[in-house]
């Protein structure tokens, strides 16, 4: 039942990152509401493409899920880090719209929550087959 919980949770968040990512990448600055040169646009949609890259990455884990922790290491350190950065953005221009609370919330309480059930469910598997 962990298992499926984990596989269930891991779609909807890779489903978030794709969403978010392609809808960035393909809309650019606009996603945002905001206006940029065209530097910052083609970066913002590259780094938008990317995190829709991570939600393949993850939904990539969902076959074997107990035996991906590897790859769930990174993509969630990849996350998590992209969090801080987001976090510390907010700390310094506090715009609390709901995109940001939900932002937030997936990649500094979401992504870890979901990297330790997989952990959780990891040390489960290992300790049947043995």
């Amino acid at each position: 039942m962990e298992r499926l919980i984990l596989q269930i949770a891991t779609v909807f968040g890779a489903l978030v990152l794709i969403g978010i990512g392609l809808t960035g990448a393909f809309l650019g600055v606009q996603f945002l509401h905001g206006t940029g040169n065209a530097v910052i646009d083609n970066y913002f949609r590259f780094l938008s493409a990317i995190v829709a890259g991570i939600g393949v990455l993850y939904l990539t884990t969902l076959p074997h899920i107990e035996r991906r922790g590897r790859r769930f290491d990174v993509l969630t350190f990849l996350i998590v880090v992209g969090g801080l950065a987001h976090f510390y953005a907010f700390m310094m221009r506090p715009v609390p719209s709901n995109g940001t609370i939900f932002g937030l919330f997936m990649e500094l309480i979401f992504a870890p929550l979901l990297w330790l059930l997989q952990r959780h469910v990891a040390k489960t598997a290992a300790r049947r087959s043995h």
